[in-house]
């Protein structure tokens, strides 16, 4: 039925003119029905499903314009050096896809580039070409929907329709203080040590029998660098469409190893678990994880073991150096925040707020822009600022980011006051008149940076904090036809961009 509706399955015409709504739809129905097939354990049905899919004229429309026309690296090219920008080009890539067979075609090698990390090292990058990304996507539009109904509840990285403030949320919970409720009070603060880069291939692949010989092959495809072939022998190169995919696959299960679910597969929570496992949490988002535990004596004897046993089987370990056992008292980092309980004679309350970390990165990253701009107008530094501003605002508003906002903001003046002086400073230009010059009052706030009203930089206090944030319900998917209503409440009218099509 779903195969009817399907567009002509011939060459592409004209790309300008696709009805994309149709292609979507019937993507979508193939991937609910994945979905729901994985929940009744009905594999064979998967396999079906998952084999048509990737064989759909729409899921190979769908993933060309979301390589080539979407995706932030749709201007990076493989070691080929081709790039499809224009609507010509996109349909002569589609062609090459239309003919090609996704179970036995031959991928290129990637190539080799280099990103600064938050700490001031080096992230290297696999960039596979535009035509195997193209690939990788259809593969991931059919393999997705089987592991979201399959992924465990508190995993919450490269997932659609979560985020980070569901870990975050997560964590809160485990451990705070809530009138007479006992929580976990110790927390192990783990790190692997180089996830995507050692993660064993055999282990990975038996968890993908469909597509096991097409992932075989992205995986050891090989590194050009520096004119020189590289092979890969283990990890899956950071840069692929499908690797957060297919790393969340190697580390699924975590949590089950401390009794997260029942012999039904429905989740358990920790204060009624039995033996060992009883208080121990673990959360986790991509390859970041933290588990929660009544003591740190169960940390030691009874959690570490699993987690070590649990990544060697996949390849892994925990680095050692970065893996540490915290008291919630004395607080910790994840995901940028600092999350900590604090006790005073009247109360005692765990927040979780901008680690200082983050704010001093943040303010950096403010300084460089208008150090950087110190002849611009002040209009478009305006333009250049607010969508910082919006973005790690937006990141924090549902934490304790009250007090961090109004210094964040200070720190913004200060930067911002000192710029408009420099720029009249050999004019003996007043003060009064510098800020009547950059400066205006818009109702009762006073120092407002901008020359027109349409146009004014933003203040983060202007986004609330503390507002409250509702985490996903446990196994909930965008992928459940029965609940299209829960995400249509959640997000409005952008439900859909939860979904990867």
């Amino acid at each position: 039925m779903c195969e009817s509706i399907e567009q002509n399955k011939g060459r592409v015409a004209d790309w300008d003119n696709i009805q994309w709504d149709i292609s979507k739809r019937h993507v979508r129905r193939l991937q609910e029905r994945i979905f729901r097939a994985t929940r009744d354990k009905d594999w064979a049905k998967v396999k079906s499903l998952q084999k048509l899919l990737v064989r759909s004229h729409s899921a190979r429309l769908l993933a060309v314009r979301r390589v080539t026309q979407e995706n932030k690296g749709k201007y990076t090219p493989g070691i080929d050096g081709l790039i499809y920008a224009t609507p010509d080009a996109r349909l002569e890539l589609m062609e090459e896809v239309r003919q090609t067979n996704i179970f036995n075609y031959k991928c290129k090698p990637l190539r080799r580039v280099y990103i600064p990390k938050k700490s001031g090292d080096k992230r290297p990058l696999g960039i596979p070409t535009v035509k195997d990304r193209v690939m990788q996507m259809i593969v991931k539009l059919a393999l997705e929907p089987e592991w979201e109904a399959r992924f465990e509840s508190h995993s919450h990285g490269f997932r659609p329709g979560r985020r980070c403030m569901d870990a975050i949320w997560q964590i809160w919970h485990s451990i705070r203080v809530f009138g007479t409720l006992k929580k976990s009070e110790w927390i192990l603060d783990a790190d692997i040590s180089g996830c995507f880069d050692n993660i064993n291939h055999d282990a990975l692949l038996k968890r993908v029998p469909v597509f096991r010989e097409t992932v075989r092959r992205w995986l050891k495809s090989g590194i050009i660098e520096f004119g020189r072939y590289f092979q890969t022998k283990s990890g899956t190169p950071q840069g692929g469409i499908i690797s957060p995919l297919l790393a969340n696959i190697a580390l699924d299960g975590m949590e089950r190893l401390f009794g997260a679910e029942n012999s039904k597969g429905n989740y358990t929570v920790p204060s009624i678990r039995s033996g060992e496992n009883k208080g121990i949490n673990l959360i986790r988002y991509a390859d970041d994880f933290v588990v929660t535990a009544p003591s740190r004596e169960k940390i030691i004897s009874y959690v570490l073991p699993r987690l070590r046993f649990f990544l060697k089987e996949r390849g892994m370990e925990l680095n050692e150096a970065k893996t540490k056992i915290v008291y919630r008292d004395e607080g910790f980092d994840f995901l940028s925040f600092t999350i900590r309980q604090y006790h005073s004679q009247a109360r005692s309350v765990c927040l979780a707020m901008p680690s200082k970390k983050a704010v001093k990165r943040h303010l950096k990253h403010i300084k460089t822009v208008i150090s950087r701009n110190k002849q611009m107008k002040t209009d478009e530094l305006v333009s250049k600022l607010n969508p910082i501003i919006r973005g790690w605002a937006n990141y924090y508003r549902y934490s304790s980011a009250k007090e961090t906002f109004n210094y964040i903001d200070y720190r913004i003046w200060q930067m911002l006051w000192q710029w408009c002086l420099r720029r009249h400073r050999r004019e003996n230009k007043g003060k009064q008149w510098i800020r009547r010059r950059y400066f205006m009052e818009i109702g009762n706030r006073k120092w407002i940076f901008g020359e027109r009203k349409e146009n004014v930089l933003l203040f983060c206090r202007s986004f609330r904090a503390g507002v409250r944030y509702t985490p996903v319900k446990g196994y909930n998917s965008p992928y459940d036809s029965n609940l299209h209503d829960y995400w249509q409440k959640r997000y409005g009218k952008s439900w859909r961009g939860t979904m990867p099509i």
